[in-house]
């Protein structure tokens, strides 16, 4: 009978067990000492070696020919508890054995001292399913256990367990493994199998097994089947994943508030025979990417992607907002959520990506922030383009004489002129044009972005005690108007380069245009379509 892969290469001693060196070379230093303790919790995600260790360790203890910690794996004991025929090592499931006179039972038969070997090793797995009775009754002989006793818990959900079981039990916490681990262990048994597989394939069964070993193996056993070259697209659709290309096209899509376009990708995934909730999974991985991209300072060394992948990520990253991503993770999270309990998991990722595109429908705090982000952008490249128009220069004016026709137009209550305790002083002419002004805009160019977007390409004239802008942008009388935070950041900066505190308003020029004379209008429309004299 053929005996699946992760079966088949279950790690038989210490020195096998991958990704997991701070747990094992602990427990082997232990059994050469001879310093082991009678009670042990394994705690950590599915897949990961928590039962293989507690094997391990059965038959380290137990071995007559152990050597450094390490069973022979050849002896009758060793050979045993690999059959699971001896009948001093119990591995007991508790989602299964979960009552109290399942324990009782434990307990009656842990008095007897070993038929075979020195020690009998009770291997308790998923012992936070044990009833509270249970756990109670698992305490007493806990709390004074036979010499010739040695209990190991293992569990995914450490948290559940009584605080009185696990102060007297040496912890360990098992890591998830690295998907580069993981890789290297898949190439391992696939040369061992003499099956073909590429580098981005094993790093993609690597990374979709989310830390266990066991799940990758499993997917490998899938995959073998399928193509004499195992490749990553291979994997993608072994896993139901029908590619990674979706992700990125789906990301693009909702950025660009494409309902249609998102609808009919799902339809097309669907209709390849796509998992959804496993779509709806690496999507919230896909977001994570770019969250890590647009947060950290050295994303490569975080993310583990496949070649190729890190330069789109980091696009794509650019072009979305912190809040707007912020806000795909809660909605897609919450989604996958409800698809456990859901009659259409379908549905449920059709109304999470059409609120992706339309945040508006949304009223979380996330969705609310996502849309205030979006309507800030489109305002600052309104804005932009309004400050990239060509200015109307006004006409030069000497230092000694006032601006001729300017009116100061208020802005808001203006703070009387005060001097600064301590500021570089550079000579500034009484009344004319501000020469300094290029320095101050720079300076507000580093403070504020948005405000510098009404200054760029602007002018700005002196007029007794206040300083006039001339500013090309519409908007930028409005925006000062409703906004004191930015009249500071230009008053304070005009302090830090001419050391004298001005107060500030708009320069507004007064030309008197002549009378259009109608016929000369009209005349001048001929002359522009081309139409000669009468």
């Amino acid at each position: 009978m053929y005996q699946a892969l992760y079966r088949k290469y279950r790690p038989r001693f210490f020195r096998d067990v991958a990704g997991q060196e701070h747990i094992t070379s602990v427990l082997s230093k232990e059994v050469a000492e001879k310093t082991f303790g009678h009670a042990y919790i394994f705690t950590g995600s599915r897949g990961i070696g928590k039962t293989t260790c507690a094997k391990i360790l059965a038959k380290a203890v137990n071995c007559p020919y152990e050597k450094d910690g390490e069973p022979c794996g050849e002896c009758e004991i060793c050979r045993g508890i690999d059959e699971g025929s001896l009948l001093d090592i119990t591995e007991m499931d508790a989602a299964s054995n979960r009552n109290i006179d399942d324990i009782r039972d434990l307990r009656s038969e842990a008095n007897f001292t070993p038929a075979v070997a020195k020690y009998r090793v009770y291997i308790i797995d998923e012992a936070h399913m044990l009833t509270k009775e249970a756990a109670n009754a698992l305490l007493k002989i806990m709390e004074e256990p036979p010499e010739h006793v040695i209990f190991i818990l293992a569990t995914t959900e450490v948290h559940r367990l009584p605080a009185t079981i696990l102060s007297r039990c040496m912890r360990f916490d098992y890591r998830r493994m690295p998907p580069e681990v993981i890789a290297e262990r898949v190439k391992f048994v696939c040369k061992m199998e003499r099956i073909s597989i590429e580098d981005e394939g094993a790093m993609l069964i690597g990374k979709l097994a989310d830390g266990g070993m066991r799940d990758a193996l499993s997917l490998l056993d899938i995959c073998r089947s399928s193509d004499e070259v195992i490749t990553a697209d291979t994997v993608s659709r072994c896993a139901g994943l029908a590619g990674r290309e979706y992700l990125f096209e789906l990301t693009d899509k909702i950025a660009e508030r494409d309902i249609s376009a998102v609808l009919t990708t799902v339809d097309k995934l669907y209709e390849g025979s796509a998992d959804v909730s496993r779509i709806c999974d690496e999507l919230i991985n896909h977001f994570r990417n770019l969250m890590i991209v647009s947060c950290a300072k050295d994303a490569s060394a975080i993310l583990k992607v496949l070649p190729g992948e890190m330069l789109r990520i980091e696009k794509q990253a650019k072009a979305i907002s912190q809040p707007e991503i912020f806000h795909a993770v809660s909605v897609l999270q919450d989604t996958l959520v409800k698809m456990s309990k859901s009659a259409s998991k379908r549905l449920e990722f059709e109304l999470a990506l059409v609120k992706l595109c339309s945040p508006s429908l949304t009223q979380s705090q996330e969705a609310l922030i996502a849309r205030i982000e979006k309507l800030e952008k489109e305002i600052l490249l309104l804005k932009a383009r309004g400050a990239a128009a060509p200015a109307a220069v006004p006409a030069a004016v000497p230092a000694s004489e006032e601006i001729p026709k300017a009116e100061p137009v208020p802005v808001a209550a203006e703070i009387p002129p005060e001097e600064p305790k301590s500021a570089p002083v550079q000579s500034v002419a009484s009344d004319g044009e501000f020469a300094q002004w290029e320095d101050v805009v720079e300076i507000i160019k580093a403070k504020n972005r948005m405000l510098y977007s009404f200054l760029e390409g602007s002018k700005a004239y002196l007029s007794g005690k206040r300083v006039l802008i001339d500013s090309a942008n519409d908007f930028f009388i409005d925006y000062m108007q409703k906004n004191d935070d930015a009249k500071e950041v230009i008053k304070n900066a005009i302090t830090e380069v001419c050391g004298t505190r001005y107060g500030i308003g708009p320069y507004k020029k007064t030309e008197k245009k002549p009378e259009d004379d109608p016929l000369a209008v009209l005349a001048k429309k001929a002359a522009e379509m081309g139409i000669g004299e009468l």
